[in-house]
C-alpha cells in the first residue's frame, strides 16, 4: 500500500505541473476504486461511470489547490462523494419492478448463479441504500474501498468518533435488516 501511495504522491507532483500523461496513470490508478465507490453509493451502473469521469474532470479543474500534505485520495474521494450525494438528491424512487426485473435479467444470462446469493446480494445492497446519508458513506467507504477510520474521518471532515458511532449505527441497522434473510 505504501509503495502505491509514493506512486501517487509522485505522480500527483507532475500532475500539479499539468503533466496529462501522470494525471492518466493517475486515472487508471485510482478510476476502479472510485468506480466502486460510486456504484455502492448510487446502485447505477451508467451514473457511476459518468460520476467517475466527472470526479476526475473536477480533481484536473481544481488541482492548483490541492494541498500535496494532505491525503489526495480523501480529496478525490470527497469529490466523488459530493457529485454522487448531488445524483443520489436528484434521483427519483427506484421502481421495483426494474430491480426485479435485473434480478430476473442476471439470473437468465447465467443459469449456474444460485438464487439465494441473488437474492441475499439485491437485499444486502438495498440494505445500505436505507442507512441514512451520513452512514451508508461510512460504510462503503470502510468496507468496500479499505479506508481506515482515521481517512475516513479527515476525508470527510469529521471526528473519529463521528466516524466510529456511524460505523457502529450503520452495523446495528444492517444486521437487523437482514437478520430474517441470514436465518
Amino acid at each position: 500500500m505504501e509503495e502505491k501511495d509514493g506512486k501517487i504522491l509522485c505522480l500527483l507532483r507532475r500532475i500539479k505541473e499539468k503533466d496529462e500523461t501522470a494525471f492518466k496513470e493517475f486515472f487508471y490508478l485510482l478510476q476502479p476504486s472510485v468506480f466502486h465507490f460510486l456504484y455502492r453509493f448510487t446502485s447505477d451502473i451508467s451514473a457511476a461511470e459518468d460520476l467517475t469521469q466527472d470526479t476526475f474532470i473536477k480533481f484536473w479543474e481544481n488541482i492548483d489547490n490541492l494541498d500535496l500534505s494532505l491525503s489526495p485520495k480523501s480529496y478525490l474521494f470527497r469529490i466523488a462523494k459530493n457529485l454522487a450525494i448531488n445524483f443520489v438528491s436528484r434521483k427519483p424512487p427506484v421502481d421495483l419492478i426494474d430491480e426485479n426485473e435485473t434480478i430476473i435479467n442476471i439470473i437468465s444470462k447465467d443459469r449456474m448463479i444460485n438464487f439465494d446469493s441473488v437474492f441475499l446480494n439485491d437485499e444486502y445492497q438495498k440494505a445500505i441504500n436505507t442507512l441514512p446519508e451520513r452512514c451508508r458513506l461510512v460504510f462503503i467507504l470502510s468496507r468496500f474501498e479499505g479506508f481506515d477510520y482515521s481517512e475516513i474521518a479527515a476525508g470527510l471532515e469529521i471526528s473519529l468518533q463521528t466516524v466510529k458511532n456511524q460505523m457502529n449505527k450503520a452495523l446495528s441497522i444492517l444486521r437487523k435488516k437482514l437478520a430474517s434473510h441470514l436465518n
